[in-house]
């Protein structure tokens, strides 16, 4: 049973979760972006094309995505009501960025032979964030002293 004026545990348990979650989204973008020619070398040619044929708003959204969603995580943990609306952007960015596996050629054949695990995690946890948020302002948690 929960305390009346307390953030339950489980709260914190999700928010730090999130926060794991986007900081490692954020690692991924960084890594991303300052890709070597070595490391580039290293990939496959299937991912060499994907990534050196992915346009630009693929990128920008897998950068606003990553940190709307690390600094969701940071709002939602200080308990402020703007997580809601940076889970959304986040949400948002996701669903773009995602988009292109079914609108660009050769990003559908090559999830297929790696695995769907990630390209459907991420865009499954965007919305459970944004909606864990949601439910966090509407039952009164970012007011919680």
């Amino acid at each position: 049973m929960e305390q009346a004026g307390k953030t339950p545990i489980w709260f914190w348990i999700v928010g730090i979760f999130a926060l794991l979650w986007n900081g490692m989204g954020v690692g991924a973008y960084a890594a991303d972006i300052m890709m070597t020619a070595e490391d580039f070398a290293r990939l496959t040619e299937a991912e060499q094309n994907l990534l050196a044929n992915r346009p630009f708003w693929v990128t920008a959204a897998f950068a606003v995505a990553v940190i709307a969603g690390f600094f969701g995580s940071v709002m939602l943990l200080l308990r402020k009501p703007i997580a809601v609306r940076l889970f959304l952007l986040s949400l948002i960015a996701v669903l773009i960025q995602f988009s292109s596996y079914f609108v660009l050629d050769g990003y559908a054949d090559y999830i297929s032979k790696t695995g769907w695990w990630m390209p459907i995690s991420i865009p499954v946890l965007a919305v459970l964030f944004f909606f864990f948020a949601r439910w966090a302002d509407k039952n009164g948690i970012f007011r919680i002293n």
